[in-house]
């Protein structure tokens, strides 16, 4: 949606987890799969008894940490959108760059240019798929955030072609179909790895040498179903990991490094002879596979070519500044006015203290650890700050129900108490934080539009990936804000008011009718939604 865009990391991040087998023994019912929310150190699998276990089982951090990973509530699981932001994966101008050793970077490129004659003569849409190479300042920034040097070798090798096209650098392969990866990839598939190893707890499992992975491990290569060729950068060895097994470096792919492995696969090339177990073939698309078979020569000049051209650079002319116009228009340059205390109608009050009685009557019974997450009432005066803040009047139905609870209290088993399908009503101060924190984005780049976020909108609900529900105080309707995808203002998230959404959420916590497709769900006292069956 924003194209070259940088946006800052959003508060939440959602990462999926995929959990197999049993959480221990006499555990014979649990999941074979899983998928999981994380954010901080929060754990939401909509299941809180699962999500204790996982939290009970995990690996401390000091644990973590010894086998080379994050540990549970770091930055790198919740408050980042992955291993790395884009923003550290970018080239820093003047930071001190390394060369690697003459001898090797000399060995490395002539094994690539080997490669690449035998791909241009023979199989050359893989050659143009081939990326060009890392510029040094990245691997730079990323030696210098991890804290470590890269093997001379792959260095060496991410300066001649920092991976391949595709998925996981399917467009370039290595026997039998491991994609070339590329110096953002290492990451990547690190923190996945990681990232299990971690939550099932298995501290033996995190050994470089007879365990299953451990993170100073390198991924090189991957065929995007579990199975990894790493280097181990202690030693240079190159080694495969596959989900659930020991690692191997005595396997088919095993190389004393990554240097033996590029000059290897040039031979292998140049001679039509077998890499170990698998011979090069030429598909029809003209691309590179390896085969169990021993494959006929390439013949011809039929899939000949060139290498993917070089681009020729283009200053990209500085964006113009917004105009005061357009600055005004997003909403979120207000006038600082002092706070003011209002009081919602009566009327309204009545009833929103009628909707909160049927709720908490409910909860109380049904659901009584989301009835303890409800927090007090917000004070007078912490609204009116939150109004002054976000330059606009609370609608009387808002906040009505804050002065009856500030929001739900988070715990790291669960969150706390809001509309389907997975929000939680915000307290007066996040309101505030996170009415901040995206008209911040909006004013840093204003090219955005207000399609994505206007600042006359109050969010009032927290989702656990990242989005919010808000009300448009000039019409009192709610909406839903996704941070790929902007504003909706149509579909199930909007209702005529927020009084009216809170209605139809107690109506359906009391009948156990679905509320737009979700059902109530509990389990060991939390409350949680899911989706409704047909009836």
């Amino acid at each position: 949606m924003f194209g070259s865009l940088r946006l800052r990391p959003l508060r939440i991040g959602l990462v999926a987890v995929l959990l197999m087998g049993s959480l221990g023994a006499g555990a014979p019912n649990e999941p074979e799969g899983v998928i999981c929310g994380f954010a901080g150190d929060s754990i939401s699998c909509g299941d809180p008894e699962l999500e204790v276990k996982l939290r009970a089982r995990a690996l401390g951090p000091v644990q973590a940490r010894a086998i080379g990973c994050e540990p549970l509530g770091s930055g790198g699981w919740g408050d980042r959108a992955g291993p790395q932001t884009h923003q550290e994966l970018e080239p820093t101008p003047g930071r001190p760059v390394r060369t690697p050793d003459p001898a090797v970077a000399a060995r490395v490129g002539g094994a690539w240019d080997r490669i690449e004659r035998w791909l241009g003569a023979h199989a050359s849409v893989t050659l143009r798929k081939l990326k060009f190479g890392a510029e040094p300042q990245r691997l730079a920034r990323w030696e210098d955030s991890h804290g470590r040097r890269l093997p001379d070798d792959l260095y060496a090798s991410f300066l001649r072609h920092d991976g391949a096209d595709g998925n996981l650098g399917a467009g370039f392969q290595l026997p039998e179909t491991y994609g070339l990866l590329g110096v953002s990839d290492i990451d990547y598939v690190n923190w996945g790895n990681c990232h299990i190893l971690v939550l099932e707890g298995d501290q033996a499992a995190g050994d470089p040498a007879t365990g299953r992975w451990h993170g100073s491990l390198l991924p090189v290569g991957s065929t995007g179903d579990g199975r990894e060729l790493f280097v181990e950068p202690r030693t240079g060895r190159v080694g495969e990991a596959e989900f659930r097994k020991q690692l191997r470096y005595d396997g088919p792919m095993g190389w004393p490094s990554y240097l033996a492995l590029l000059e290897a696969t040039a031979a292998a090339l140049e001679t039509g002879g077998p890499l170990r177990s698998w011979s090069p073939t030429v598909t029809a698309g003209c691309e590179l596979r390896w085969s169990r078979e021993p494959a006929a020569p390439p013949m011809g000049t039929r899939c000949a070519g060139d290498p993917r051209p070089t681009p020729t650079p283009t200053p990209e002319p500085a964006p113009e500044p917004p105009t005061a116009e357009e600055i005004q228009g997003t909403g979120c340059r207000i006038t600082r006015a002092a706070p003011v205390v209002r009081t919602p109608s009566a009327a309204i009050t009545r009833e929103v203290r009628a909707v909160w009685r049927r709720i908490e009557r409910w909860l109380a019974r049904a659901a009584p650890v989301t009835y303890a997450q409800l927090r007090p009432p917000a004070t007078p005066q912490a609204i009116a700050k939150a109004e002054a803040a976000v330059g606009a009047r609370f609608p009387d139905d808002l906040r009505a129900s804050l002065l009856r609870h500030d929001g739900a209290a988070r715990r790291p088993s669960s969150w706390g108490f809001g509309p389907a399908p997975f929000y939680e009503l915000m307290p007066a101060k996040a309101i505030r934080a996170d009415w901040k924190m995206l008209c911040d984005i909006v004013l840093d780049n204003p090219e955005i539009g207000v399609d994505w976020w206007h600042g006359r909108l109050i969010p009032f609900a927290a989702a656990n990936d990242g989005g919010n529900l808000f009300l448009d105080p000039s019409t009192g309707r709610t909406g839903e804000f996704y941070q790929d995808a902007g504003l909706a203002t149509e579909g199930d998230p909007a209702w005529p008011s927020y009084l009216t959404l809170l209605r139809a959420t107690a109506s359906a916590l009391e009948t156990g009718r679905p509320i737009r497709g979700w059902r109530r769900h509990v389990v060991k006292g939390a409350l949680g939604w899911k989706k409704a069956g047909p009836s």
